[in-house]
């Protein structure tokens, strides 16, 4: 198994993914700069190409990504998700890029200074 060449950050972001016409909602799990874990209640096959729209505070960022990983566990429980996908972003907009780059930042410093994104 290959390591990440950036730490992802545990964040929950409503998630819109497109797919060759077909639209489901998710959830974010955790995201970088390069990727993104999604909690969904189906899954995408491997190397398919989505379009994703991440709901952040009062922004949306485009994204586009592939399927790198999926899950399916067939259930839900009150602890997992039936679904999850592991996304390789491919291109996103400068504004998710400063967004992360916020998120990071705001991650360091201490409890009483965060504000939250």
């Amino acid at each position: 198994m290959t390591k990440r060449k950036e730490k992802r950050i545990n964040k929950s972001l409503l998630v819109d993914i497109s797919h060759n016409g077909f639209d489901q909602m998710g959830v974010t799990i955790n995201v970088s700069r390069r990727g993104m874990c999604i909690a969904t209640t189906e899954v995408f096959p491997a190397h398919s190409e989505l379009c994703i729209l991440i709901a952040a505070a009062d922004d949306i960022y485009p994204v586009t990504g592939v399927v790198v990983w999926n899950m399916n566990n067939g259930f839900a429980t009150k602890d997992n998700v039936p679904a999850g996908l592991g996304i390789r972003i491919c291109t996103a907009t400068p504004g998710y890029y400063k967004f992360i780059t916020a998120m990071k930042k705001n991650r360091r410093l201490p409890a009483e200074k965060r504000f939250d994104c």
